[in-house]
């Protein structure tokens, strides 16, 4: 069983609230709970994370966790190993059969195609899209300055 402990309730959009998939933007982190392990795990300490829900992005029990979350909520969200990893290593970091405790803040819902357009490039970051967009224009007028005889 999941097991959630709201720490600040948001307000306005909730996850869940639409039958139809929703594009969440979120920051988290992970523990291992009930193991000699017992620990924050570096790999899990996400300050910004953007996915659709009801498409398998995160891990079941993560998902089911965030379920009536507010916008600007934080919550701690138990994991047990049949909603985790289960009897699997993951990454060699997570041992088979571990507990999970996620402390999630809820950034953002989509609301329109624009927002999940600037939601998505946040997380991939502006910088990068403006140096992807100046090599491929490159790479578009190149055989044209070519022929031209500039380049």
């Amino acid at each position: 069983t999941i097991a959630i402990k709201d720490l600040v309730v948001g307000s306005g959009y909730t996850v869940g609230e639409s039958s139809e998939s929703q594009l969440l933007q979120v920051k988290y982190s992970a523990r291992l709970l009930g193991s000699k392990f017992t620990a924050k795990i570096r790999e899990f300490d996400i300050p910004n994370m953007v996915f659709p829900t009801n498409q398998s992005r995160i891990l079941p029990g993560l998902e089911e966790g965030l379920q009536g979350m507010k916008v600007g909520g934080k919550r701690l969200v138990k994991v047990p190993p049949n909603k985790g990893y289960g009897d699997s290593w993951y990454r060699g970091v997570v041992a088979p059969n571990s507990h999970l405790e996620f402390d999630v803040e809820l950034k953002n819902i989509a609301q329109t195609p624009g927002e999940e357009f600037m939601m998505k490039l946040e997380q991939f970051g502006v910088e990068r899209a403006v140096g992807a967009a100046a090599c491929l224009a490159y790479l578009a007028v190149s055989p044209m300055l070519e022929k031209s005889g500039i380049l």
